[in-house]
């Protein structure tokens, strides 16, 4: 995928930007015409549906759990091994991708151990959200946005973590698509971006990838969809200059994110 021709992609606006808080300028972009006037008495998202990232991007999944598992499973499996650091560990996920990087230092015999340590830490813990991720949902679902959620973390466990939520009525997505054996039918392949919009009733057009690692980025060029960088989630330097380089939009924060997805500007609020 890494030497697949970048698709050309119908974007909103102007040419890749990183997008800050006092720089946001509405009026330079345009609505799509079935995205105009509005739902339930306020402006209609920028865009009809959002293809979600899970971990880094809507919750604190990889400090949280999934970093503390890897090193677990170094603790158990490879005791002479020192960890990578967590800043390392993001590089390793963006490129080459975790599950290349995880057979690199396992044992064939040795990775159905590292997995079932993976699971285990995912079912022992409850990532927190990032602040105001729940209510820019809340917001976006209630002027008729759709959310697909596409994660290299399996859909059951996604699904437990809106559940859990005080928002979970509100912000619950309409379809998640996780993790999956088999490598043609998760993130970087196009397969999981093309079922939400098929599923959905969605168009390329209609859509925006919101990730924080390449995968969900090179997915969502490949079918033609808008991408854009979650940059709250950690500030790893060489994936910054990967998002800011390839991506349509860069976000520095969830507050930025949401004067854009948003487009009369307020910042969501919600009693719980």
């Amino acid at each position: 995928l890494k030497s697949r021709q970048r698709a050309q992609v119908c974007v909103l606006g102007s040419p890749p930007r990183e997008v800050r808080r006092a720089d946001l300028l509405p009026s330079c972009f345009s609505v799509p015409a079935v995205m105009a006037g509005e739902v339930r008495g306020v402006l209609a998202p920028r865009f009809r549906c959002l293809l979600l990232d899970h971990d880094d991007t809507t919750v604190r999944g990889t400090d949280e759990i999934h970093y503390p598992a890897h090193v677990e499973s170094l603790r158990q499996l490879k005791p002479g091994l020192e960890p990578c650091s967590l800043e390392e560990w993001f590089a390793r996920n963006h490129d080459p991708g975790v599950f290349t990087y995880l057979k690199s230092i396992f044992r064939p015999e040795e990775m159905d151990r590292e997995h079932a340590i993976w699971v285990e830490a995912m079912e022992a813990a409850q990532p927190s959200f990032y602040e105001g991720m729940p209510e820019v949902l809340a917001d976006f679902r209630a002027r008729g946005g759709l959310v697909a959620v596409v994660s290299h973390s399996p859909a059951d466990v996604i699904w437990r973590h809106y559940d859990a939520h005080p928002l979970a009525g509100r912000i619950r997505p309409d379809i998640v698509l996780g993790w999956d054996t088999d490598p043609e039918r998760r993130k970087p392949s196009p397969w999981p971006a093309l079922q939400a919009l098929e599923r959905l009733g969605v168009r390329p057009e209609e859509a925006l990838v919101l990730d924080d690692l390449s995968p969900g980025i090179r997915m969502g060029r490949a079918v033609g969809i808008a991408v854009a960088a979650s940059g709250w989630g950690h500030s790893v330097p060489v994936v910054q200059e990967y998002m800011r380089r390839e991506c349509d939009y860069y976000f520095a924060t969830v507050p930025d994110f949401a004067k854009f997805l948003l487009p009369d500007g307020r910042e969501p609020t919600s009693s719980l």
